[in-house]
């Protein structure tokens, strides 16, 4: 398990409310979300609704790992899209990557790696912008394409998940880095029916919108007598369907929306499922009625002919056509033999290409690899080109004097920089003790060494010590470079002898901010306010009291840096209170462990 954070970003405008009324938020909770909730320890679902977790499933894994974001403020949803990352700063500077499963939700993904550098990967199912004009938008499509050119270029992954949905992005100017997954389907749930049928029934499932062509299917529908159509979903286009359904004299049945785990049952009460779609990327519903061995018939349009093999695994037909529909959907009502081999040759398809669990973890496994390249890349490319200030600062420096008086045995330094906290410990310590450094970036480690210090590469989080090896662990304007404060903090405390100490710095949020600002309004300079892209986990005073108090039995923290300090002895006396700590622009740390 990875012991980091992951964020999860729905389509615009969506989140578990706007799912339930698809009757999808079961395939998302069961599925999608506990796969990224196996793989991280903390999932953030950013949602475009007010809504609770705990109102939409029990799972204990889910409600002890994934965190639900709820919306914030009464912003339309375009708008909201783009100061959803501002309004939930710290949930996603904490994110290793973000996770957009429709491409028209990309735009909050955008909005973090301009901000932070988050990587992100979204999923492009099917030509959106096709979709739009066929809804008559002349707008949409050009803003979509200029959405394509920003989200392809700065991507860390794409999703395609059929060949045609692949040749299209592959095919794109910015030659984005393509991660291919198919959707999948849970084949233990969508199975075959026990026994056949009786009735002549034809099952859509889908939107009732113009790019479904529903309205050619009824078309098709009315030259096959004794035939009814059950039609599950909901859309714009409904009332105007069933109007045309009676006027055609067409036995169909309106279901409306019936919940994913619901949907198996309308598989198996059904003859031949039909998806008359002008265009299609990878439709979960025809491979769930695969997965149920039913007969299909669908267009040939889009990725569905990469699904069906026309005469082998199902029929396909020329969807502009009523007549090319009618020919399929009749062949397979009328012919059962031929529907029970196509339908089971279907079944064969997606239960060895398409199980759901098994995709799901290829995809995991590709955000994961994802996150971790990109943030070992932030630091590599931040040491290379950010040398480090050789001057220890003077409060720091009286402190550590203080702490070095004891004359500790062995010392590890979190994050040695470049090695100025290395040269200063050195020169105070006794004959024989260890000075090891410990950092993450391979660029960093090989200053030190030049330096004449052993160092080692390795995460805060994970360090590779004994318990109880130090006396003395210096962790100097790091804490906020880290994946999880928490957890590094834990691992500190891990390898603290008894009687050990840590001393730490860090800068203090927001008050920092605000010290940037001031500094930016002196200097004219805007760039002042542009933030260290490497501060992942920054921390305020209440906060980091917080993570001390529940890991050290003795902690002395203070504020250091507080303005006017220097002209008045009733400012500098606020330094070590709760006020003060909080008004400083930084942080300064002393803790031992408990018992």
């Amino acid at each position: 398990m990875n012991p980091g954070a992951v964020g999860v970003l729905p389509a615009l405008g969506s989140g578990l409310t706007d799912l339930r009324r698809t009757g999808q938020d079961d395939r998302l909770l069961r599925h999608d979300l506990s796969a990224y909730a196996r793989a991280w320890a903390r999932v953030y679902y950013f949602s475009y609704f007010d809504e609770r977790l705990e109102d939409f499933t029990d799972d204990p894994l889910l409600l002890e790992r994934v965190r639900l974001v709820p919306r914030r403020g009464p912003w339309p949803s375009r708008l909201y899209a783009v100061l959803m990352p501002l309004l939930h700063a710290r949930r996603f500077r904490a994110c290793e990557a973000l996770r957009v499963e429709q491409f028209p939700g990309v735009v909050p993904a955008l909005v973090a790696h301009r901000l932070w550098r988050v990587p992100f990967v979204v999923t492009y199912g099917y030509h959106y912008g096709d979709v739009a004009r066929l809804a008559g938008s002349r707008l949409k499509p050009w803003l979509l394409r200029r959405l394509e050119h920003a989200a392809f270029a700065r991507a860390a992954g794409v999703v395609v998940t059929s060949p045609e949905t692949e040749a299209h992005v592959a095919a794109h100017p910015t030659h984005p880095r393509l991660i291919g997954v198919p959707n999948g389907v849970d084949t233990s749930r969508f199975a075959p029916a026990t026994t056949p049928p009786a009735a002549r029934v034809v099952l859509y499932v889908g939107r009732l919108s113009v790019e479904k062509n529903v309205e050619r299917l009824l078309d098709a529908l009315a030259l096959l007598p004794k035939t009814r159509l059950v039609v599950v979903g909901d859309g714009p286009l409904r009332r105007t369907l069933e109007a045309r359904a009676r006027a055609l004299g067409v036995a169909a049945d309106f279901v409306g929306v019936v919940p994913n785990a619901a949907l198996p049952e309308r598989f198996r009460a059904a003859d031949v499922f039909v998806l008359p779609s002008l265009t299609e990327g990878h439709p979960k519903a025809l491979l769930e009625a695969m997965a149920s061995g039913l007969a299909c018939a669908a267009s040939a349009r889009g990725g569905i002919p990469t699904l069906l093999e026309d005469g082998v695994s199902g029929l396909l037909f020329e969807p502009e056509n009523p007549k090319d529909i009618a020919r399929a959907v009749g062949h397979l009502l009328d012919d059962r033999a031929l529907a029970a081999r196509l339908g089971a040759a279907a079944r064969r398809r997606a239960v060895a290409d398409f199980d759901i669990d098994r995709l799901l973890a290829r995809e995991v496994e590709a955000v994961r690899a994802v996150a971790r390249r990109d943030l070992v890349a932030l630091f590599e490319d931040y040491a290379s080109r950010t040398p480090m200030d050789e001057t220890v600062p003077a409060f720091v420096a009286e402190r550590l004097d203080g702490l070095l008086r004891s004359r500790p045995r062995s010392v590890l330094d979190l994050g040695g920089g470049d090695g100025r906290y290395l040269d200063f410990c050195a020169r105070a310590l006794p004959a024989g003790a260890r000075l090891i450094a410990c950092e993450i970036s391979a660029t960093r480690a090989r200053r030190i060494r030049a330096r004449g210090f052993p160092v080692v590469v390795a995460r805060a989080e994970e360090l590779p010590f004994r318990a109880g090896a130090f006396e003395l662990v210096t962790f100097l304007e790091v804490i906020e470079h880290t994946e999880s404060p928490a957890r590094s903090l834990d691992e500190i405390r891990r390898v603290m002898a008894p009687g050990g100490r840590l001393a730490l710095t860090t800068p203090n949020y927001p008050m920092k901010r605000l010290y940037d600002a001031r500094a930016a309004w002196r200097a004219r300079d805007l760039r002042r306010l542009r933030d260290d892209p490497t501060h992942i986990s920054p921390l305020s005073a209440p906060r980091l009291a917080r993570l001390l108090a529940a890991r050290f039995a003795a902690v002395q923290l203070e504020g250091t840096a507080l303005l006017g300090e220097r002209r008045s002895a009733w400012v500098r006396r606020l330094k070590s209170t709760r006020l003060g700590r909080r008004l400083s622009n930084k942080l300064f740390a002393v803790c031992g462990p408990g018992e």
